[in-house]
């Protein structure tokens, strides 16, 4: 929770020099109130700027800014934030609940590779109030952003003028501005894309127990309705997942930050619908798509880098299986992982979705620039995807047998022409009935095919279907 801490300083016309430092030794004295009321670690942050009026427009933008990056990155970490506005200028002190090593490690993340960062001071200090270093971690320290010689030097030495300084913190917060808007722009259309990807697979008519505009199929909780309410619910979590993306922090401070939003859009579906999961899944393989897109777009790079990027990103996510039998409470995946074996979803973005961009969206490619019609090759890439996925839902309701059994019948009618022939079509619509029957449901290819969908659209507006 953030507060507004009174101990506002009103703007004076002759700098006092007794006062600027006795309203430092306040703040430090507050701070270490905090770390005794909290008991945690914590972040001081305030704006990098010269000068004696620390108060202007530009410093108070750029330390909001920066410290809405933090909380975006340390969200579920977060004690409390407290905020001070004194001669120094605005600064704030966030409760971190985390070992303060860590914390370092990111604020340094930061203040190297945001556009901003330069332009603040994050000073860590332990629950026992001693300051963190960056020597501590073994980095060296901070460089003049200006010449990239030693801060400390260039201080000391006065190497730079005041007006120089300015200037350049100004040309840095006009290029995050117009950096931003540009980006902003982008990830519009990329959750536009991902929105229309969702709505494409839940539109897929026959689906083999899928809910479709035509059926709920497997499910008695859910129907196509509730399923276009949550798509859009969760559109804006998208698009903010895609914003991190374009950015220059680091692949794992990314993820960090998208993992958060998921959660807040996750919340927002169980609201809609009224506690059914209709997007989990979707959330987590879209939410990994969005932002290694972002994160390609960003840096130039074609099409092809994107599953790096994926690799690079969820290079750690197999880590949620260790120690399970340590757990008072596992999910679903992990139950499944400690009886077959099976990694599931991460898996395949462990792998770098090598599962789609190698296999489902090459024959969705073919299909459709084939000339075969949208549902026709949607119907026909999810049959493909059936017929080898490890599919968690179907195995979680039905164990190894009943998934070895939809393998087998799906790859039968795949290899005779599946969709795309009369044959194939009767003997889906005998699936579809039959799965519906039998309370299966292919809801890992589904989320598949979803993704799959959206590198189509992404390939083809972006990358010119290269």
């Amino acid at each position: 929770m953030e507060i507004e801490v009174e101990l506002k300083i009103p703007i004076k016309k002759n700098f006092d020099i007794r006062e600027f430092l006795e309203e430092r030794e306040k703040r430090v004295l507050y701070q270490r109130e905090l770390i005794k009321k909290w008991g945690t670690s914590i972040i001081s942050m305030r704006a990098n700027y010269p000068g004696e009026e620390k108060n202007e427009a530009l410093p108070l933008n750029i330390v909001e800014i920066v410290k809405n990056e933090i909380c975006d990155i340390l969200k579920n970490k977060i004690i409390g934030i407290e905020k001070l506005n004194t001669l120094e200028g605005r600064s704030y002190i966030i409760g971190i609940d985390m070992p303060e090593m860590e914390i370092k490690k990111i604020s340094i993340e930061v203040e190297e590779n945001h556009l901003l960062g330069r332009c603040v001071d994050i000073d860590i200090f332990s629950s026992e109030g001693t300051p963190i270093s960056r020597e501590n971690l073994g980095y060296s320290k901070r460089k003049c952003y200006i010449c990239g010689e030693s801060a400390f030097v260039c201080g000391r030495s006065g190497k730079h003028s005041l007006i120089e300084i300015k200037e350049n913190i100004r040309q840095r917060y006009e290029e995050y501005l117009v950096t931003q808007q540009r980006n902003e722009n982008y990830s519009d259309g990329l959750a536009d894309l991902a929105l229309k990807s969702m709505i494409l697979e839940v539109s897929t008519n026959p689906s083999f127990g899928l809910v479709s505009p035509m059926t709920k199929g497997a499910h008695d909780d859910m129907d196509f309705f509730m399923f276009i309410d949550s798509s859009f619910a969760i559109k804006p979590y998208l698009k903010e997942m895609a914003m991190c993306g374009f950015s220059s922090l680091p692949l794992k401070i990314i993820f960090q930050k998208i993992k958060n939003i998921g959660i807040e859009a996750e919340k927002k579906m169980f609201e809609i619908t009224k506690g059914v999961n209709t997007h989990k899944g979707m959330i987590f393989l879209l939410g990994i798509g969005i932002s290694a897109v972002g994160k390609c777009l960003y840096e130039k790079k074609n099409n092809k880098e994107i599953k790096k990027i994926i690799i690079e990103m969820c290079s750690d996510i197999l880590k949620d299986f260790e120690d399970i039998n340590k757990k008072e409470k596992i999910t679903n995946g992990e139950k499944l992982y400690l009886e077959y074996g099976v990694t599931g979803v991460r898996g395949e973005v462990f792998n770098g979705l090598e599962i789609v961009f190698e296999k489902g969206l090459k024959e969705l490619e073919k299909l459709l620039l084939g000339g075969v019609k949208i549902n026709s090759a949607m119907v026909q890439t999810l049959l493909y995807y059936m017929t080898f996925v490890e599919d968690t839902t179907i195995l979680h309701r039905h164990k190894l047998k009943g998934l070895k059994a939809v393998q087998e019948e799906t790859k039968e009618v795949y290899e005779i022409g599946g969709y795309l022939i009369k044959e194939g079509q009767t003997k889906i619509e005998e699936l579809e009935k039959k799965y519906t029957k039998n309370r299966i449901s292919p809801g890992g290819s589904a989320d598949l095919l979803a993704i799959t969908l959206f590198f189509y659209e992404v390939k083809q507006k972006y990358f010119n279907g290269v």
